[in-house]
């Protein structure tokens, strides 16, 4: 056959296979506007319409003690709400009571896009069974070329098929631009935070906005048919995963990074690590008061000021530290947080505080956080730890600069990691 009738053949060839392929999504896009649909929409607007009442209190709280940039700040920000403009990616220069708002408002929106995807899992994975099933028709009649545009078609995001835009409310690492917010196989959640300074410096890195949760890690050692080692304490699957070790956060990310590119989910050059030291204060909102070429060693401390403000203690509830709820439980002879009560004297599930201006939650509290860094690469043997946790005690370890650091084989109660994806660098 002549090179020009053979690429004829094969878009007529694809074009009766997507005609059939649009039958197939047409079926399960209906009982996804049936069953799925309208309880989304309802949920979103009650929440919006409990957001405009919070904003609209707050106002006239603001308005009655003359904050009038605050007041302001929410009038503007319950205007945009009813006019359904998008909500903004970042927080920059807001007043702070409108950003705790959002953050607050966007862990509420995560709930919802969560419990969309699980209402929509069953419609999904029907979807993909049967195009499998029209897939190994094709194959077995010997239609290799036909099968190949339906494989083709599977590999791409079906949810968005169905509902005319990704069922997370992002798009695929792959195709979106560094700035989008991102949702992985795992339902692990990414925001961007940029980098000044450092290696990474103009690049946007993308911080799950949470600790790996338990679901998460263990996802990871079903896999690699590991035991993790569990703490005393009752937790959920939603809670940080504890008492794992520098080494075994790292074998995380190598895993999640072979299975994502796998799926898909993330290109070939795209890697899923822990973050720097450096990326790290950047998350904090301190990284450009700090020096990005000096060691993690150098700068700990060097930087005032805690995750709520300048001083202690915490004006209101702002994350899981170690407060008289963990004293009275169970060594009242060590001295917490004086006045301070965060309701839970271990680990708290992500997300039950205040997320920071970036979206991101539990930075600081709840577990501290392994970094890829040593903390003093003069003398290499302990890796940076970074964070506030449950199970600290001192002023200076609830500071924004504080670094610990700990041997990369080591496990404790109040260590965990969150992981970052960076976009088209790894190898």
């Amino acid at each position: 056959m002549k090179p020009l009738f053979v690429s004829l053949l094969l878009l007529i060839v694809a074009a009766s296979v997507r005609a059939d392929v649009a039958t197939i999504e047409n079926q399960y896009r209906a009982a996804y506007e049936l069953h799925v649909g309208p309880k989304s929409a309802a949920a979103e607007a009650e929440l919006d319409a409990k957001y405009v009442g919070a904003l609209e209190r707050a106002m006239a709280l603001a308005t009655q003690g003359q904050r009038l940039d605050e007041a302001l700040a929410l009038r503007d920000e319950i205007q945009r709400v009813k006019d359904k403009a998008p909500l903004p990616e970042k927080d920059d220069g807001v007043v702070p009571a409108l950003a705790q708002f959002r953050g607050t408002y966007r862990s509420q929106v995560a709930l919802l896009i969560e419990a969309r995807q699980k209402a929509a899992a069953p419609i999904i994975e029907q979807f993909d069974a049967a195009l499998a099933a029209y897939q190994e028709e094709l194959t077995k009649a010997g239609k290799l070329d036909e099968a190949f545009v339906v494989r083709d078609y599977r590999a791409t995001d079906l949810a968005e098929k169905l509902t005319g835009k990704p069922l997370v409310g992002s798009l695929t690492v792959a195709t979106a631009a560094p700035e989008k917010p991102f949702e992985n196989s795992l339902g692990m959640r990414f925001l961007p935070v940029p980098i000044t300074g450092g290696p990474t410096a103009g690049k946007t890195i993308r911080f799950s906005i949470w600790e790996t949760r338990v679901k998460d890690y263990s996802a990871f050692a079903k896999d690699t048919k590991r035991e993790p080692v569990k703490p005393n304490w009752k937790q959920t699957e939603d809670h940080p995963a504890a008492l794992v070790s520098w080494d075994d956060a790292t074998a995380f990310c190598e895993w999640l990074t072979k299975e994502e590119r796998r799926r898909r989910k993330i290109g070939p050059k795209d890697i899923y690590r822990l973050p720097t030291d450096h990326e790290w204060s950047c998350a904090a909102g301190i990284g450009k008061d700090e020096d990005a070429t000096a060691s993690p060693v150098a700068k700990a401390g060097q930087v005032a000021g805690y995750p709520w403000g300048p001083a202690l203690p915490p004006s209101k509830v702002t994350g899981n530290y170690y407060g008289e709820e963990t004293v009275r439980n169970p060594a009242p002879e060590r001295t917490g947080i004086p006045g301070y009560d965060d309701g839970f004297d271990r680990t708290a599930p992500v997300g039950s505080y205040p997320a920071n201006p970036l979206g991101i939650f539990d930075l600081s509290g709840n577990l501290v956080e392994w970094c890829q860094d040593w903390l003093d690469p003069a003398n290499p043997g302990k890796r940076v730890v970074r964070g506030g946790s449950w199970s600290s005690p001192s002023e200076s370890s609830l500071m924004w600069s504080y670094r610990s650091s700990a041997a990369p084989d080591l496990l404790f109660a109040h260590h965990g990691f969150r992981v970052v994806l960076e976009v088209g660098s790894g190898g």
